[in-house]
């Protein structure tokens, strides 16, 4: 077993977490993609590219430095370092970064036309939070994607890959997961919304922005996604999953 100090063990414990959710919740693909948590302006955690997410614990992960560091741990993880560290690097905001195939969120990317319609009740939460990457990058071509998508994410939280599912990026685990979370269900509801071959109808533009401009603070927000955490913790993980530690903010 490794060595972790006391200021690390929080946060393995909560990015561990997020995988086995995330494997529950139907949103992993068995031993693919990654999350990231960065501990300073340094030194990342990341998932391995060896163990199933249901199976990741705080152990599991991967405390990456450097290009040269993960380049010796093979193709697969390197590829998954050279998407997160230009993330963290152009958004020191974004402790949390996480790259996912979610099936609907997936299929969305497929579509000429992907963006999330601000028609359901899960979607009006991401009015002016999504950007659009249009270029596809094979998983050959790490070198550059990550500046690429550091790029096409911008300011916002949320990224939709064409081809290649979403980046979702926040201040903490809890919370970025629960965008990871609501975005699935939201493009869900609009995939099978356009499924029944009739026209989704969006909200209005001055609907959106009184249900946006009145909608719950930050703290709020945090407070809602550790809450949900947390529940989900209690389900994947049994009784002791109430007594997770959750990453000092």
């Amino acid at each position: 077993m490794q060595s972790v100090n006391r200021e690390e063990a929080p946060a393995r414990d909560v990015l561990a977490a997020a995988h086995r959710i995330a494997a529950h919740d139907g949103l992993a693909e068995g031993t693919w993609n990654h999350f990231s948590f960065m501990l300073d302006s340094r030194r990342m955690l990341i998932t391995p590219a060896d163990r199933h997410w249901a199976l990741i614990d705080g152990d599991s992960l991967v405390l990456s430095t450097d290009d040269d560091d993960a380049r010796a741990r093979g193709l697969l993880f390197l590829i998954g370092y050279r998407i997160h560290q230009p993330l963290h690097d152009v958004r020191p905001d974004a402790r949390c970064v996480l790259h996912a195939h979610p099936p609907y969120a997936t299929a969305l990317s497929l579509l000429d036309e992907p963006e999330l319609i601000v028609a359901s009740q899960m979607s009006i939460g991401f009015a002016g939070r999504i950007a659009y990457n249009d270029r596809y990058d094979l998983i050959g071509g790490a070198e550059g994607q990550g500046e690429r998508i550091a790029s096409a994410l911008g300011d916002c939280d949320v990224l939709l890959l064409r081809g290649h599912g979403v980046v979702v990026v926040g201040e903490t685990i809890e919370s970025a997961y629960l965008d990871l979370y609501s975005l699935e269900l939201a493009c869900r509801s609009q995939v099978l919304a356009m499924s029944t071959g009739r026209a989704v109808r969006p909200m209005g533009a001055i609907e959106v922005a009184e249900l946006t401009g009145s909608g719950p603070d930050r703290a709020e927000n945090d407070e809602e996604a550790r809450r949900h955490f947390q529940a989900m913790r209690q389900l994947v993980d049994g009784p002791g999953g109430q007594q997770a530690l959750s990453v000092a903010r």
